[in-house]
């Protein structure tokens, strides 16, 4: 059976046997109307009125809020860093997610690559399993530091073997900042002008030429150390291949806003005289390191 009201435009119907019901019939249906539906087998309560339709909106329970994202520690097992993770709230276009307040440094990258976790009984057969890059012929840190130092000249193609082994190790999905949430990072920053960016982090004109130890500038407004200069971190792209942003210790300051992008090139390998060339270090670049990210 067939039931219509049209004075407002809508048609409500009853199909054989129920079928088909409509949950809530607004209150200009007329009562022949309404008897007709009683007629169909499972009908659903039906409100006649605005005030009854109201309160059935109203009985309906909302979802409960979510829970409060609040900063937190996240040990390595088998080294001595524990990540400082702070909480960013979502906002149009980014969703909410965790980012450590520092960039990696060479006391978690050693562990990675030197299997020191391995070595201090606290690995398992998945993390000892990734593949791991080779051990640097050179220097790795250049010289500029290393313990409290940033990670530099990693590939990305080692930053995503580092990935995963952290994943495992931690039991989280841990990631690199995409380029729409760095972006995000250094607009809410609060350093807006070159005179706040070196007062916040290390360019070419207060960093003597070296990386400093991470941490050694005040947060921003966003708890996070060095999201300026320092080394250029990491983002990965709408494409997927990786970018650099934030600017570095070897970048003039009044050169560096929010448009600074640097996409990976093999360029930043150039300088590599192994055949064929490292796959996992940057012998062209000391000036890129990485941020950690994971979600809630």
């Amino acid at each position: 059976m067939t039931i219509s009201s049209r004075r407002h435009g809508v048609q409500q119907n009853c199909g054989v046997g129920g079928s088909r019901v409509i949950s809530v019939i607004v209150a200009s249906c007329s009562i022949s109307v309404l008897a007709g539906i009683a007629g169909c087998r499972n009908a659903p309560e039906v409100a006649q009125s605005e005030v009854e339709a109201q309160k059935l909106v109203e009985s309906i329970e909302p979802a409960p809020p979510a829970e409060p994202m609040e900063a937190f520690d996240l040990p390595i097992a088998g080294t001595s860093v524990t990540l400082k993770m702070q909480p960013i709230a979502a906002q149009e276009g980014v969703e909410a997610f965790y980012i450590s307040t520092t960039e990696a440094t060479w006391d978690l990258y050693d562990a990675f690559i030197f299997n020191l976790d391995t070595d201090a009984g606290e690995s398992t057969p998945d993390s000892d399993g990734v593949t791991r890059p080779s051990k640097p012929y050179v220097l790795a840190d250049r010289g500029y530091g290393h313990a409290g130092y940033a990670l530099l000249s990693a590939s990305p193609a080692a930053v995503k073997q580092f990935l995963e082994w952290l994943s495992i190790k931690t039991g989280r999905s841990i990631r690199i900042p995409t380029e729409s949430e760095m972006q995000f990072l250094l607009a809410g920053s609060g350093i807006d002008d070159a005179d706040a960016r070196l007062e916040y982090g290390w360019f070419e004109e207060n960093s003597d030429y070296s990386t400093q130890a991470v941490g050694s500038k005040p947060v921003d407004e966003n708890g996070l150390h060095d999201i300026w200069g320092n080394v250029s971190e990491y983002a990965v792209a709408r494409d997927g291949t990786y970018v650099a942003m934030g600017g570095s210790f070897i970048d003039a300051v009044e050169g560096v806003g929010l448009d600074y992008r640097k996409p990976f090139t093999t360029d930043w390998n150039a300088d590599d005289p192994q055949i064929p060339k490292s796959p996992w270090w940057l012998a062209s670049n000391d000036w890129v390191g990485v941020r950690l990210v994971c979600d809630p």
